[in-house]
This record gives C-alpha cells, sequence and structure tokens, in this order.
C-alpha cells in the first residue's frame, strides 16, 4: 500500500472513529440528564447500562445504596429482580423440554396430580404465557399480611394459596399471575430432580458466568445488595420483609445490571437455549381465538420506535428493575432502582426515555398545535372514559379517573403507553366530525369519540 494511501485511510478511520466518539458522548448527556431529573443525590439510587452490538455503551449509577450510610450505588450493586426471574424460569422450563424432562403440552395434573380439578386442562404452554385462569393471590392485602409467612418448600407455598376455581378457560386471555411462575418453579424441580435454586444455578448462572446473581434462602446475605426503600406516608422508609419462598420462580432472583447485560448475550448466542426454542418465548402466544396475545413464555412483545421490542419489569418490596431488548439492533436497556414505588422512581419510564433518545432520530416531529387537538374527554363504547392531557410536547391519558400515564409518540396519531404494553391512537375525522381514540392492549381493543 502506498505511503498517501495508506495516511488517508488512517485519516478517514480517525474520523469515523471521533464521530462514533462523538454520538456516544452525546448520548451519555442525555441519558445522564434524563436520570438526574428523577433521581436525588442523596435519595433512593438506580444502575443503568446500555448495550449495543455487544459493546457497553453506557453503564452509571447515581443516587445512593444505602441512604443512613451514606453509601453511593455503584454499577456493581446487587437488586431484587422481582418478575424479571420469570425469564429464568422460562429459559430454565424450555430447557427441560429440550432434553425431553417435560412437554409444553404436558397438564398440570402430571406433576401436581389433585392439585386442582382443572388439572387436565392448564398445561405447561398456559403457564408460560400467563394464560392458566387461575387467580393469582399476590395482592395489596397479601403484601401487608401472609406475604411475611414462613414455608419450608414450594409445594407447601402452592397447597396454602391455591383456589380451585378458574377465571376463563386456558387459553382464551393474557392474565397476569404470580402463581403460574410458582407452579413452573415446582414443576422444574420435579422433572429436573434439583431444587429449583440448584437448577438455575447450574443451568444458567453458572454457564454463563453471572457470579452476582443468586436465588437466596429466607435470611441468606446477598453480597453488594442495595437496601430496599419504600414510601410511607410521603417519607422513604425500609422496604417491608417478604417470604422468598413464596416468591420462587415469580421473583426472589438478586442480580446487578452486570450480570443481566450477561443473560441477554446468553440468550442471543444460543448458550442457554435454541434459538428456536427462545422464539417460542419471544413471538407472543397466539390465544384460544386465533389472536396474539402481548405476552410470549415469560417476556413481553410489544412493536415500539418501529421495531420489536422484548421487555419485562421486576417490582417487588424494595426494588423495581426494567430490561427492554431489541433483537433487530442488538440494543439492550437496563435499569433497576432500590425502592418500590413508581411515584419517586418509575424504571418502566426511564427506560422508555433512554430507548426514546436512542431513536429519536426515527421518532415523529410532534408541535404542540397538533397535541392540543387530541386534548379532553372521550366517552368509550364500554360505557367508560377516558382523558388526555398534555404538558408540553407529551402526552397522558387517564382512563376511567386513574392516575394518568404518560405516552410516546411512535406516528403522529399513534403513541404507546410507557408504563406497560399498551398503545393509544388518534383517528382525525375526515368530514369535520369528532376525533376518536382507540385504546389498545394485545387483541383487546376499547373505542371512544371526544365529548
Amino acid at each position: 500500500m502506498k505511503p498517501i494511501f495508506k495516511f488517508f485511510v488512517l485519516l478517514l478511520f480517525i474520523s469515523c472513529n471521533k464521530t462514533e466518539n462523538s454520538k456516544t458522548n452525546i448520548l451519555e448527556n442525555e441519558i445522564d440528564t434524563i436520570v438526574g431529573k428523577v433521581v436525588k443525590d442523596d435519595g433512593p439510587g438506580v444502575t443503568v447500562l446500555v448495550k449495543k452490538k455487544g459493546e457497553i455503551i453506557y453503564e452509571k449509577a447515581f443516587g445512593k445504596s444505602s441512604i443512613e450510610l451514606n453509601v453511593n450505588m455503584t454499577t456493581n450493586n446487587a437488586f431484587n429482580i422481582g418478575s424479571i426471574s420469570k425469564e429464568f424460569t422460562t429459559i430454565s422450563t424450555l430447557q427441560l423440554a429440550e432434553k425431553g424432562k417435560l412437554s409444553l403440552e404436558d397438564n398440570l395434573n402430571k406433576f401436581l396430580p389433585n392439585y386442582s380439578k382443572y388439572g387436565d386442562k392448564i398445561k405447561i404452554k398456559h403457564l408460560l404465557s400467563q394464560t392458566s385462569g387461575l387467580k393469582s393471590h399476590t395482592d395489596t392485602i397479601w403484601a401487608n399480611t401472609t406475604g411475611r409467612k414462613y414455608f419450608k418448600s414450594m409445594l407447601e407455598v402452592l397447597n396454602y394459596f391455591k383456589k380451585d376455581t378458574l377465571l376463563f378457560e386456558p387459553g382464551e386471555k393474557h392474565d397476569y399471575c404470580n402463581v403460574n411462575f410458582n407452579l413452573l418453579a415446582y414443576i422444574i424441580e420435579k422433572a429436573s430432580g434439583m431444587e429449583y435454586k440448584e437448577y438455575v444455578q447450574k443451568n444458567i448462572f453458572d454457564t454463563l458466568n453471572m457470579t452476582n446473581s443468586y436465588i437466596p434462602d429466607e435470611g441468606q446475605s446477598v453480597p453488594n445488595l442495595a437496601i430496599g426503600y419504600e414510601l410511607k406516608d410521603n417519607k422513604i422508609v425500609y422496604a417491608r420483609y417478604h417470604s422468598l419462598e413464596q416468591t420462587r420462580g415469580s421473583s426472589s432472583i438478586h442480580s446487578t445490571v452486570g450480570d443481566l447485560s450477561k443473560w441477554y448475550e446468553g440468550l442471543m448466542n444460543s448458550k442457554v437455549i435454541s434459538r428456536e426454542s427462545l422464539m417460542k418465548a419471544w413471538i407472543p402466544y397466539k390465544l384460544n381465538d386465533g389472536s396474539n396475545s402481548i405476552y410470549g413464555y415469560g417476556f413481553y412483545n410489544n412493536r415500539k420506535f418501529d421495531r420489536t421490542a422484548i421487555f419485562h419489569n421486576g417490582f417487588i418490596f424494595g426494588y423495581s428493575t426494567s430490561d427492554m431488548y431489541f433483537p433487530e439492533d442488538d440494543i439492550l436497556i437496563l435499569v433497576a432502582t432500590n425502592i418500590s414505588d413508581i411515584n419517586v422512581i418509575n424504571t418502566n419510564t426511564l427506560i422508555f426515555d433512554i430507548a426514546t433518545q436512542i431513536y429519536k432520530d426515527g421518532t415523529p416531529k410532534l408541535t404542540e398545535e397538533l397535541l392540543e387537538t387530541y386534548v379532553g374527554k372521550y366517552k368509550l363504547e364500554d360505557g367508560g372514559s377516558a382523558k388526555v392531557i398534555r404538558n408540553g410536547l407529551e402526552l397522558a391519558v387517564s382512563v376511567d379517573g386513574q392516575k394518568p400515564d404518560k405516552l410516546a409518540a411512535e406516528t403522529k396519531t399513534l403513541f404507546a403507553v410507557k408504563d406497560f404494553p399498551a398503545k393509544v391512537e388518534f383517528v382525525p375525522s375526515t368530514d369535520g366530525g369528532k376525533i376518536k381514540i382507540i385504546l389498545s392492549m394485545g387483541p383487546e381493543r376499547y373505542e371512544g369519540v371526544k365529548e
């Protein structure tokens, strides 16, 4: 290669490198600003990790891991990741299916005979897809009472809380229920001959070198665990104690954002599961009527920024964690906090705002004049109501008087709800009539007209 050509190649490399570094620096500043508006230096903290094509392009910690001891949060801090644990239970179940230890068509009676009179109808695939029809026991009353009750085994937990009723026929619709994944944890134990925690440790944590991930027993300490907080009477207090045995399979895994990035890398590189099985988890489950759910097996699936987004949220006493992965671009965003109150820190909103910055070149340019035409009250066909409000260039919707949910624009008429997989679409009239609104979540649709 001639010297002059080598020189131009070097200049081109330096120029491209500077451009990429400049983009990274801009994104870093934008994410700093997003998180900085929410997290106080002396309050509960947040860790954030963004990974693109195998490279970590952002990883920072904010706030405190212990307010009382004035200890800063670090990216090595661990959190109870709550319902993101369902992803691990899902992949463990699919691993056992690949090994022939179980089938997704197996019914509940095969592993828990006489547990339910509907045990022959409820299949493993219904548990994984949250379509079993079983009623969940984890509500506010549970959180303040029996959520602290000690149990020796998963079977004790299942027998104590079982309710032999179905809300609907299995496979009919999606209805989030933690019992589904408590049952799966027990099925994993029966099919593998190992305790749930031992199975996940050996077949996932060890395989992926997730050395900072744990499924602790009651009272077991977790290295680098951030102190969990809640909001009570407008004061930040220590989170309530809860039974870890009660949340096996549905929650209870403790991890770091660094280890969770290894988790997604392992999924994409087929280190713990085949690509075929992973697609079963990621593709929306087909309901009995042929329509698609918003959930696959242990993962949500939705279109965001005109791309497929795979995501979940974990919300449990003192902690909240959100993950969002865009497989088409190999972009992963992770956010974890040590407070379980969305009025203080909402990880779903943070992760959505970060994704909005990453894809801002593809988001529509909106005007206050356009958004103002959507503002107002809407009467829904089912008798309910919706109210759309505006704050600058951002809309929010309140349904039936509930707390408003912030929206993010995908087009000039279609908006995604930031905190869960729902959409809001505005349909302008073509003949000078009233604007229509369509609220949707999976196959469910609620239409209305502006009053």
